[in-house]
């Protein structure tokens, strides 16, 4: 191999590294920018999680009460006259 085909060949090698690394940089902010995504739809779905054992929770207190007001053991909320 020639001097001239060796700094050839140094110049391709040279180029595929900087393609390689400017191709790593732009996977690494992809994968930030995801990391970012998935940790705001996380936080989103342990809210709605929250939510729902507070809605389970009333719906519960709600059928319990119209339970008993059906049973006759308790009043409408009305005083009686």
């Amino acid at each position: 191999m020639t001097l001239a085909e060796i700094e050839v060949s140094l110049k391709r090698l040279t180029d595929n590294q900087i393609v390689q690394g400017e191709l790593l940089n732009r996977l690494e902010q992809v994968v930030a920018r995801n990391s970012e995504a998935i940790a705001r739809n996380s936080e989103a779905i342990i809210q709605l999680a929250d939510g729902m054992q507070v809605m389970q929770a009333a719906m519960q207190r709600l059928f319990e009460h119209m339970d008993r007001f059906i049973q006759g053991l308790e009043g409408n909320g009305h005083r009686p006259r």
